[in-house]
């Protein structure tokens, strides 16, 4: 029950984030990356889906890891487990 809530805040918040990302004050951002936190625990696509955008767009790589270094830990944690690593 809890991750079929998980998942309706979190594609909420996500909906509403890319509409208010349109906007000339970009808030948005914001909304998107707490629906990602949301989103990733509960459902594996998600977090699969963030990893292969974190692959092919660097901006979006950036600003990921950007808001990964100022969350507190919790929320950290869940956004490190998208983090594109290197193959040796």
């Amino acid at each position: 029950m809890m991750r079929l809530i998980c998942r309706i805040i979190g594609g909420a918040l996500c909906f509403f984030g890319i509409l208010g990302m349109l906007t000339p004050i970009p808030f948005g951002l914001i909304l998107f990356i707490i629906g990602l936190l949301f989103l990733i625990p509960s459902t594996p696509s998600a977090a699969n889906a963030v990893r292969w955008a974190r692959r092919k767009i660097r901006v979006f790589d950036r600003v990921m890891s950007a808001a990964t270094n100022r969350m507190p830990y919790p929320y950290r944690r869940v956004l490190r487990e998208t983090e594109i690593r290197p193959d040796w």
